[in-house]
């Protein structure tokens, strides 16, 4: 006996409850995707920031000659001068202005301790020296804030 033929393909239900389990995985794996993509523009603009000083850092001693580095936080941006930030002998620039990766990225809050009092620029001195302080990097939206960090003394630089 032949048993009766089977259609071989899908019901229009089954179509239907498919493309709806993938339009919403596709919906959460997109917010995903987005939150993370300004979490690592936030982290990289600091990874950026730390990057820049130490590069000026080593470029003081190199060169044997004082480096400045000027913050513009309304503009989000910074300045890399060779010559000292106090004003005494005119600065050349070297690099910049170059802004923050992403417009919800914010520098905020510079202030390094020169012998004229707290400042938004920092210089490195030829002897590996430098003003201490730090600049914060912080993303609208996030409460996360990571902070380069100068040290005097040796003009390392960090970030937390």
């Amino acid at each position: 006996m032949s048993q009766p033929r089977r259609d071989g393909g899908f019901t229009l239900v089954e179509l239907l409850v498919t493309m709806s389990l993938l339009g919403i995985m596709m919906a959460l794996s997109i917010s995903g995707w987005v939150a993370w993509t300004k979490s690592t523009e936030h982290s990289g603009t600091a990874d950026e920031r730390e990057s820049v000083l130490r590069q000026t850092q080593q470029r003081a001693v190199t060169e044997g000659r004082a480096m400045c580095v000027r913050f513009d936080v309304a503009a989000n941006e910074y300045t890399v001068y060779r010559g000292e930030c106090d004003g005494t002998v005119p600065l050349v620039k070297v690099l910049g202005p170059a802004t923050t990766a992403a417009s919800d990225v914010h520098l905020v809050a510079p202030g390094f301790a020169a012998q004229s009092g707290i400042r938004t620029d920092v210089t490195f001195y030829a002897r590996g020296t430098a003003w201490p302080g730090a600049v914060k990097v912080t993303r609208t939206g996030s409460s996360k804030v990571y902070t380069v960090h100068v040290e005097g003394l040796t003009g390392r630089v960090s970030l937390t």
